[in-house]
């Protein structure tokens, strides 16, 4: 399945053609904290889409700070169009880049910071792998948002994930999906206990993180 994401606008609205007339029939009405952000870059993935653990989120979140990072941080954003078309960098993971202070950096790094802190943030970041359900981000989250024709291109990759025994830790969203790709059932896959606080540590991961560090291992 071709990557949509290469077809990214180059400036704002960040909004694929396919997607653009959901998005604008949703937005008018919907609460201000809902709303799909248009001026920021999209995020339905971070790492490389081979990695052998994938983690599976909700949506890319948003504040205020993130305008900066996407509009005048240079660096950042040719990290983020990196991350979009699946060109390898230094950290494909580029939240984990310790250059990177942006507030999405600040979250992966608390999330993940057990894992970073044993094998390296430049080693995680080459053997994880994020799928967010919803690509754009919003302060928050709605099950009134559309479903999007982007949205098959993460239900393919993760589909390619299990194919290939990847490691599956769903950390937001599990109905949603289980529904769009049942397959996960019978995969390697595992539930963190608490879906408020989505951090990959020993107690919220309890089965599933003892496979992580094996995998971080080989």
């Amino acid at each position: 399945m071709q990557n949509p994401w290469t077809n990214l606008p180059s400036v704002a609205p960040f909004i694929l053609s396919e997607d653009r007339e959901f998005v604008e029939v949703f937005n008018p009405t919907a609460k201000p904290d809902q709303r799909v952000r248009d001026d920021l870059l999209p995020e339905p993935f971070l790492g490389l889409p081979s990695a052998d653990i994938i983690l599976l989120n909700l949506n890319p979140g948003f504040s205020e700070d993130e305008l900066t990072y996407h509009k005048r941080d240079d660096s950042f954003r040719q990290a983020a169009l990196a991350n979009l078309a699946h060109r390898d960098q230094q950290y494909p993971f580029y939240f984990l880049d310790p250059a990177v202070r942006s507030p999405g950096h600040l979250w992966w790094q608390q999330r993940l910071r057990i894992l970073t802190e044993a094998f390296t943030p430049a080693v995680v970041s080459r053997r994880l792998f994020c799928l967010e359900y919803f690509p754009y981000h919003s302060r928050r989250f709605t099950h009134n948002l559309p479903k999007l024709p982007s949205q098959e291109y993460a239900f393919y990759l993760l589909r390619q994930g299990v194919d290939r025994n990847a490691l599956v830790i769903v950390m937001r969203a599990r109905d949603l999906w289980l529904q769009a790709v049942p397959q996960l059932t019978s995969a390697h896959t595992y539930y963190l206990k608490s879906w408020q606080n989505v951090s990959i540590t020993p107690n919220n991961c309890p089965t599933g993180f003892p496979e992580i560090v094996k995998r971080l291992s080989s």
